[in-house]
Order: C-alpha cells, then structure tokens, then sequence
C-alpha cells in the first residue's frame, strides 16, 4: 500500500466533485490517500429540488451531509471544515459578513488549514487558480490560503501549536483552459442547450479561465466519470434541473466531464511539459 496523499481544498460542499473528482477517484483506487478541506458550510447557495423555506435555515447541515455522500463515492474520508460561512458571490451582501471567509484574516485561515495538512501529511496538494476558477470570492481566498497554507506548514516556527512540520512536495491549482469553455459552450449550443459560460465566436474573447500554455497538467479521467457524476449528485440542494452536469447529451460526456486542468504551482521534483498525472515524479521506481 502506497503512503502517497493528495488533499484537494475547496471552498463549498460540490466543487471537490467537479474540479477534482476524477483526480481523487483515480488516486482513491491506485491505494493513494486522499482528503478534502472545504472551506465554508456553502450556507449561501442557491437551493433546488427542496423548499426554500424550511432547508435555508439548515441548508449548511444539509450540504455537511451531501458532502459527506460525495466524499464516500469519491472515497476520500470525512468531510474537513475549515469553519467559515459562504460569501455569497461577489458584490452581494454577504461578501460584508464579519463571520464569512472573504473576511476572513489570512493568519487565523492559513492556520486553520495548516493544521488540516499536517496532520494528514499530504504530497500532493491541490487549491484553486487565482481567480478561483470563476471570481467567486470564497474561490478567490482558496487561492489565497491553500497556497500560502502550503509552504507554511514546512516551517517549523509558523503555527507551532498545530503539530510537526510537514513539507508538500506538488502544488497544482486547478483551472480551466479558454479552450475548454470555448469547446464546452459550442458543443451546448449546438445541441440547443444552455451554457455555463458566455456565448463567444472565438477562443481569443472566453473572459474566463487561461491560456492553454499556462496548463501544466492535463489529467484523462474518462475512465471514472460515472462516479464522479455520481458523487456530483449527492449535492441534491445544488443541482439545478437547468444544469450544464443534468443535461450535457450522453455521447459529449467524455468531452465535457473527462479531463481535469492545473497548473503547476511548486515542485520538488523534476517536471517539464505537460504532465498527465499529478503523482509523476513521486512513485517508487
């Protein structure tokens, strides 16, 4: 049994699923240790298929158990907290919350998730690109404290009281091409369907995600998509009937869920060009 770990941190109940499901699913079954950090309870989310009235009040108790439900398919243990409320998207009230992980200090936050890593010792650790993927402010912060987070940990003098240093080996943060969206938005619309991103005639104006050339690792996770759409939909409460992951066409599946992006924040170990597995360079030869 290898001793490898990989630790994805994310900042709500559903987005370990979508960006990293597949990287899980993949380490999960080659034996590889594997956990999850989620930042906030997700307490700002839209609700669906539940009545708003009754689940707003305990919807952060009610994605704490459908994470829990994903993270049992995706085999990565018990759901980690880190403990701070949802944001809300970026420019609404709840980016003003004192309690809220926008507002969070980023001493108390990267104390919290060194404390996370330490203790689960991971190699390979994952968080977010620097505009989290899609600007949401609690995205933006995972950024933030999951990288600073993992140079921290190594540092004996930094945030003594959480345990033994510990130092992480790959930081990835997981993206999106321009590519990708560009791809992804044609394929919906030419089917009639709804598209998660802007309608755009070419790859040059997708305003989100990055350049293909600053991917660093592109992961084939094909061979785990019906497991990973199904960890997805545990997060009943986020699923809405309109959504891009419910009505991409079954034959566009492996297009559309079967490859995951990073870019290579830090390696302790040779790594030129592309990879195609977050572990090279760290396996026993």
């Amino acid at each position: 049994m290898t001793t490898l770990g990989l630790m994805c941190v994310h900042a709500h109940p559903d987005d370990e699923s979508i960006a990293t499901g597949g990287v899980l699913l993949r380490a999960a079954d080659e034996g590889i240790r594997t956990a999850v950090v989620t930042c906030t309870g997700g307490e700002r989310g839209e609700i669906h298929n539940m009545d708003e009235e009754s689940t707003r009040p305990r919807l952060a108790q009610v994605r704490r158990e459908e994470l829990r439900g994903a993270l049992a398919v995706l085999g990565a243990g018990e759901p980690r907290f880190l403990g701070y409320v949802d944001s809300g998207m970026m420019g609404t009230e709840g980016n003003q919350d004192p309690t809220s992980f926008w507002q969070a200090s980023l001493d108390d936050a990267i104390g919290r998730l060194v404390a996370e890593i330490r203790q689960f010792q991971p190699d390979v650790l994952v968080a977010y690109d620097a505009f989290g993927g899609y600007g949401h402010p609690d995205h933006i912060q995972t950024h933030r404290v999951g990288l600073l987070a993992a140079e921290a940990c190594a540092v004996p003098a930094l945030y003594p009281e959480t345990g033994p240093s510990w130092r992480v080996k790959k930081v990835y943060m997981a993206t999106l091409p321009k590519s990708a969206i560009f791809r992804a938005v044609t394929l919906l619309t030419a089917q009639g369907l709804p598209a998660p991103f802007p309608v755009v005639d070419r790859v040059e104006d997708v305003t989100m995600g990055v350049s293909d050339e600053e991917v660093d690792a592109v992961v084939d996770v094909r061979s785990v998509i019906d497991r990973k759409l199904g960890a997805l939909h545990n997060h009943r409460s986020q699923l809405d009937p309109s959504s891009y992951f419910l009505n991409i066409p079954e034959e566009f599946s492996d297009q559309a869920f079967g490859t995951e992006w990073f870019i290579r924040h830090r390696s302790d170990v040779p790594a030129d060009g592309v990879e195609d597995d977050l572990f090279a360079g760290l396996r026993a030869s």
